[in-house]
């Protein structure tokens, strides 16, 4: 298998470093020295023999190998998923191999808000998906898998980029949260009905989600759950809807030419002129601003 999607029209023969396989037989994997291969397993389960361990994985759940192993399919039963094999320049272009593993790559990807992919660091990671999350991993990993089959317009690589990279987010928090790492805000929340509304709110944020949503959730009265967030967090649970759409929204101007229009439905804002109020309230530019400098400045400093 060639790990690369290839342009159709837009334009024709464009190589992209990344090739989406629903249902994947997880055959004769050879990725080794090539790609990662991310597989969100959505039902059923599977087992993998990578070197002498053995590797066992149940739905609904991430499973991640690096480009250091082949691992081999054991077994498999009623096995439905989405097989991502893809190269980390994907995300962008300086996110090579040797970067990623060297000692400086952490500082240079939280001053450039880049993915750590911290799951992919050993030869393979099992991450559980909350179920919180099933509904938005599940959009995104739809929408990832059309825009580069279809490829639309000329912007289908931003947009299969743009909902790859919810997908990385969500991994990447749930991985925070099993390893209870600082990063998870949901692992560190004293209450555990303020942990499931934080998780609520981050797997539903692109819905039209309001604070009766949340406190239905979570099963709370209005009043409790808004003390539970003032104590702890020091914000509305409306506030912190709009502070992780935003966090979403700046991963999506920085790494992505999405036109700025979508990238507001993506993140759950109804109209552009919305999301830009909120945009500009909370980092002081408008969309358009902030995607412009943090590229320049990725530009200046990694080249």
């Amino acid at each position: 298998m060639d790990f690369v999607t290839i342009g159709k029209n837009y334009p024709a023969g464009k190589i992209v470093p990344i090739k989406c396989v629903v249902n994947d037989k997880l055959d004769n994997i050879n990725i080794m020295n090539q790609c990662f291969l991310l597989i969100v397993l959505t039902e059923g389960n599977a087992t993998f023999k990578v070197g002498n361990d053995t590797v066992s994985a149940t739905a609904p759940c991430f499973v991640c190998f690096n480009e250091r192993v082949n691992p081999l399919i054991v077994s498999k039963k009623k096995c439905k998923n989405i097989a991502v094999y893809f190269h980390p320049q994907f995300l962008n272009l300086n996110m090579t191999f040797d970067l990623i593993r060297s000692n400086t790559y952490e500082d240079i990807a939280n001053v450039h808000d880049m993915f750590l992919l911290k799951p992919f660091a050993d030869d393979y990671k099992i991450v559980p998906i909350a179920e919180s999350y099933s509904d938005s991993i599940h959009s995104a990993c739809a929408g990832m898998v059309y825009e580069l089959t279809e490829q639309r317009d000329w912007y289908w690589t931003c947009r299969g980029r743009s909902y790859f990279m919810e997908v990385i987010i969500a991994l990447e928090r749930m991985y925070n949260l099993i390893q209870k790492q600082e990063l998870s805000i949901a692992y560190n929340v004293k209450d555990q009905k303020l942990r499931e509304a934080i998780l609520f709110i981050e797997g539903h944020y692109f819905h039209n989600v309001t604070l009766e949503d949340i406190v239905s959730k979570v099963g709370i009265n209005h009043t409790t759950l808004t003390t539970l967030f003032r104590d702890e967090l020091g914000v509305s649970a409306i506030e912190y809807l709009m502070d992780y759409r935003i966090k979403i929204a700046k991963k999506k101007l920085s790494f992505t030419f999405v036109p700025i229009k979508d990238i507001a439905k993506q993140c759950g804002f109804k109209t552009v002129q919305h999301f830009t109020r909120v945009f500009k309230k909370y980092t002081d530019e408008t969309p358009a601003t902030y995607r412009n400098r943090t590229f320049e400045k990725r530009v200046s400093e990694l080249g």
